[in-house]
């Protein structure tokens, strides 16, 4: 049976072995959040569309910016792509006359494609770890990355098949989710907390705990060679490349810290939702959780647009092939090529 849907406050009772059925009073505020959400989901969520396209065909058109980082980012890129896209059709799937097939199919994709940006936003960091702290060898790279590819798509796809098999898959009631389909309400609760661990918010946590583990590593280990060529008057640290650490150490930061900030509203939600099992009344005051499902709605349709803002507009070599004036080409060409000296002579290329 499908749930009609569940806004900020609901009525439900979860003794072992029934399911959760859900109630809702229409009003005039709930129906303009509603709008609200569907409005901005729709417009982060197409930004996000562009900006994955213009990673990836940045990527196809430019050989010399295709290395393994580049790579992982644009795996990345392909998750966050059919993120934004199923979240566009999970909004709007209840206007179609056929919702509940488009549900399905919006649940399983949305499915496979949020597990996908986990796997290989945790992969960056590790490959990050590994060149830069560890300077693993050029075969070492080769070996990790069809490790990452073999994992990053085989596991979600195992899970989504999986959770289909089951019939875990549907309509959530948007008890944890933002408009969209996702894990289904129509099963036992403990059902459902089950798959929405395995199936998302599990690995949504331990990525936030991997990503900040790594990249304080990896921050650690910069500084470390840092300091040791400014200890020992090393020519290899001239102003130039101290000013590229710098830029690196700072992306560095913005990786973890955006990626949290915009997936850490479904978190809450799951927590508030966790915190009130096997008995949930209510999960909190309605406008306060209404502003939770918006802010989910924005962030988790964000990130495929945040990687486009940090991956390109702050990547020097990209921005360099966006410009179009000569004599400011020419100006930074010199600066590029400076820089690019440094990063090829070092590991640290490998961030940009």
């Amino acid at each position: 049976m499908i749930h009609e849907a569940a806004m900020a406050g609901f009525e439900a009772t979860f003794p072992a072995g029934t399911t959760l059925t859900t109630a809702t009073t229409r009003n005039q505020s709930e129906i303009s959040s509603e709008i609200l959400d569907k409005v901005l989901t729709t417009t982060t969520a197409s930004l996000s569309i562009v900006g994955t396209l213009v990673i990836m065909i940045t990527f196809v058109l430019w050989p010399d910016i295709r290395t393994n980082s580049r790579k992982i980012i644009v795996c990345i890129s392909i998750g966050d792509f059919f993120v934004a896209c199923s979240n566009i059709l999970g909004v709007w799937e209840r206007e179609m006359d056929h919702w509940k097939s488009a549900c399905e199919i919006q649940a399983a994709i949305g499915m496979v494609a949020v597990l996908s940006t986990f796997f290989w936003t945790v992969y960056l960091s590790v490959y990050f770890y590994l060149v830069i702290s560890k300077k693993i060898s050029v075969d070492s790279e080769r070996r990790i990355m069809l490790w990452f590819h073999f994992t990053g798509w085989g596991i979600p796809l195992a899970i989504t098949a999986i959770a289909k098999e089951k019939g875990a898959t549907g309509y959530s009631g948007d008890l944890v989710s933002s408009g969209w389909c996702w894990i289904s309400s129509d099963q036992p609760w403990w059902k459902m907390l089950l798959w929405m661990v395995i199936a998302g918010k599990g690995w949504e946590i331990l990525a936030y705990i991997t990503i900040s583990v790594f990249y304080v590593l990896i921050k650690l280990s910069i500084r470390r060679e840092v300091h040791k060529g400014f200890a020992s008057r090393s020519l290899f640290l001239t102003m130039e490349s101290v000013k590229v650490l710098k830029k690196a150490d700072r992306k560095l930061t913005f990786i973890p810290v955006l990626f949290i900030l915009l997936r850490m509203w479904g978190t809450i939600r799951f927590f508030r939702f966790l915190a009130c099992l096997p008995d949930c009344h209510h999960l909190g005051p309605r406008p306060a959780y209404r502003w939770l499902e918006i802010l989910q709605g924005i962030g988790d349709s964000s990130q495929g647009f945040a990687n486009f803002v940090l991956f390109c507009l702050f990547t020097e070599k990209i921005r360099e092939k966006f410009r179009v004036c000569d004599q400011h080409r020419a100006v930074s060409r010199r600066s590029l090529e400076t820089s690019n000296s440094f990063l090829k002579s070092t590991n640290y290329g490998a961030i940009d």
